[in-house]
């Protein structure tokens, strides 16, 4: 009995404990149960997609590419050569949109950079190119991160008694130069000295240079005794031809360089037919002593150091040569010449070059010793060569280029209205836009045969013009306000088109400027029908242009079926060129039976005019009220008797010739 309720006890114990874990095993709503590997590779990924974020977060950072550190360090051996090596730390942060620019010295032969704190491995961190500049060097960075770069090659160090070590500038907010030499030898550069030590028999000299800044070093052996007081100094001649349109000036530019002792004077032997006009040096302007060919300077203190001697003259063509300037440089009489060079600054157009060409070598201008550019002042050089042959018999050939031809005035727009009154005077107006940047001193005109200027004007201000015979007038226009300028003009020919005559053929002033788009309105008086005939611009008709039909009543004979219909309303529309106009012609008769009436109507299929076309009844009325107000104060007015009511004539053009006239055929009024 006992033993049957142990059993039983224990069966209910593993059945409670399997539903427990049957619970467990069982996932609760909304939760996902996943084998150990599966949770193991999530977990990685998501630890991957936090760098992920993390490094374009890091991207969006400020961009910055700088060099932040620079140490230089160059060694010079008894041979007088010296090797630089430049470090540099480049920062980039963000997302880089360019290369780094690396100043390095001399002549690279070898370069590497890394990425800090990344592990070494085959493939290189960033790429290295030179830059378009000599001097420069790119760094291209793929990713943000901190830079390493060396850069390391031989730098020129002229022999002689003083070598100068010109260095590039500093990109680092501050850089460190380290110069090691031997110990006896003597230098000298500027900055900030932070140590200059001597070990055995090498010297080590540490300098700092401000960003910007371009460290030159000077070296030089040690003298004792007589020697140290000996005057050792050298110089650079420069002759500069400056080509202005008033002529020639020739600048000869002598740079010293005292590198031991003092220079009390400056001494020069001028070529044959040179004569100093001006003379300059470091310490103004002053006043020098000329014998024979020999011209000497005092100086009021002894140079030691850089200075400079300036002569200023006008050159005269060589004797036989037409256009070639002699170039023979002076010779400094107490300092060797280092180099000599001929520079030109130009403000006309011509084709130069020295000659004989086989003593010149063409150089860059930024190959030019500093101090030649300190002398000239900000002259703007054009050119410079160096002489590599002897200094004699040298010339500068100079062969002007033509001029380019200058574009005249241009009219912009030429609206022009011609009145005819009933007794036959013809009055022109004309009204020529000017645009900007085209407007000269004055406008020329030609006015008809027998016609007589009424009145003129610029920008609404009466002018009186000048006469130069022939009918020709010249307008002043004053300065260009840098705006359109418009000029009226006024002629009046009395009584020019005899009453009665069929034909009508009249020409306008003509202006000496192109006209880019004309405009000319025709005014004539009612009790007429009038047909174009020819002319050197186009008629425009009524509402051409605008997409519509031109419906037009014409009243005239059967005898008159083969014309082109007109008409006889005070708008007056005239057939245009051929192939402008397709006319349909309906017939149809009246009660009496003794005239045929016909009514054109036209479909336009021209492209739009430029010029306005008027549609309306009271444009003749319109251009009257115009015309009116513009005669007023002219210069020889003469009455005009202008008619109430009249036809409307349209023609327009295009760059129209300078010669522009109409052809018309009258016809009385039945």
């Amino acid at each position: 009995m006992v033993l049957k309720t142990v059993t039983r006890c224990s069966i209910l114990f593993l059945l409670v404990l399997a539903s427990r874990a049957w619970a467990v095993e069982s996932p609760r709503p909304g939760e996902v149960t996943l084998p150990l590997k599966d949770y193991l590779a999530l977990e990685e990924r998501g630890e991957a997609l936090e760098k992920e974020r993390a490094g374009q977060a890091a991207l969006r950072q400020a961009p910055i590419a700088e060099v932040v550190s620079q140490r230089v360090r160059v060694v010079i051996d008894d041979q007088e050569t010296a090797e630089a090596t430049a470090d540099f730390e480049v920062l980039v942060q963000g997302q880089p949109n360019g290369p780094v620019v690396l100043p390095v010295s001399g002549v690279p032969r070898k370069a590497e950079v890394r990425r800090v704190g990344a592990p070494a491995t085959g493939t290189p961190a960033a790429a290295l190119s030179a830059g378009p500049r000599p001097g420069e060097w790119l760094l291209v960075a793929p990713a943000p991160g901190r830079y390493a770069v060396r850069i390391s090659g031989p730098v020129p160090l002229p022999a002689g008694g003083v070598g100068r070590l010109a260095l590039a500038p500093a990109a680092a907010p501050v850089s460190l130069t380290e110069i090691e030499l031997p110990a006896d030898l003597a230098w000298s550069a500027p900055g900030v000295v932070v140590e200059d030590r001597i070990e055995g028999r090498r010297r080590t000299v540490r300098l700092t240079t401000r960003r910007g800044e371009a460290q030159v070093v000077e070296v030089r052996r040690k003298v004792e005794g007589g020697e140290a007081d000996r005057l050792l100094v050298q110089s650079t001649v420069l002759t500069l031809v400056q080509l202005r349109p008033e002529g020639p000036r020739r600048h000869d530019v002598v740079i010293y360089e005292v590198s031991r002792g003092g220079l009390g004077s400056f001494t020069v032997d001028l070529p044959a037919g040179l004569a100093a006009e001006s003379v300059g040096t470091d310490e103004g302007d002053v006043t020098p002593v000329v014998e024979s060919r020999r011209l000497t300077v005092n100086r009021r203190q002894q140079l030691r150091g850089v200075g400079y001697l300036v002569l200023t003259s006008t050159p005269t063509p060589a004797s036989g040569t037409g256009a070639e300037l002699p170039v023979d440089p002076v010779m400094p009489g107490e300092a060797g010449v280092r180099a000599r060079y001929v520079a030109l600054s130009s403000s006309i157009a011509a084709d130069v070059h020295p000659l004989p060409q086989a003593s010149w070598s063409r150089v860059d201008l930024d190959d030019l010793p500093p101090s030649l550019r300190d002398a000239l002042g900000g002259v703007d050089l054009a050119a410079a060569w160096r002489l590599t042959g002897p200094p004699s018999g040298l010339r500068m050939a100079v062969s002007p280029l033509p001029a380019a031809a200058s574009l005249p005035a241009v009219a912009s727009l030429r609206e022009t209205t011609t009145l005819l009154t009933l007794d036959g005077t013809l009055l022109h107006r004309d009204r020529i836009t000017l645009r900007p940047g085209a407007v000269g001193t004055a406008l020329d005109l030609t006015l008809p045969a027998a016609a007589t200027l009424w009145s003129a004007k610029v920008d609404d201000l009466p002018v009186r013009p000048l006469e130069r015979g022939g009918g020709t007038i010249s307008v002043p226009l004053g300065f260009d306000a840098g705006k359109d300028s418009v000029v009226e003009i006024v002629a009046v020919l009395a009584k020019a088109v005899p009453a009665g005559r069929s034909d009508l053929a009249f020409d306008l002033p003509r202006i000496a400027v192109p006209v880019q788009e004309h405009r000319w309105r025709l005014l004539l008086p009612d009790g007429a029908r009038y047909r174009f005939h020819s002319g050197d611009l186009r008629p425009v008709a009524a509402g051409e242009g605008r997409g519509r039909r031109i419906s037009t009543a014409a009243t005239v004979s059967s005898a008159e079926l083969e014309k082109i219909p007109t008409a006889r309303e005070p708008w007056a529309v005239l057939q245009t060129t051929p192939g402008l106009l397709t006319d349909r012609i309906n017939v149809g008769g009246n009660e009496a039976g003794q005239q045929t009436s016909y009514v054109a109507e036209s479909a336009v299929n021209a492209p739009k005019p430029q010029a306005p076309a008027y549609d309306d009844y009271d444009a003749f009325g319109q251009e009257v009220k115009s015309l009116r107000q513009g005669l007023v104060g002219g210069v020889k007015p003469l009455p005009i008797a202008i008619p109430e009511t009249g036809k409307l004539l349209l023609l327009t053009g295009v760059l129209p010739p300078e010669r522009v006239g109409v052809e018309l055929e009258v016809k009385g009024k039945r």
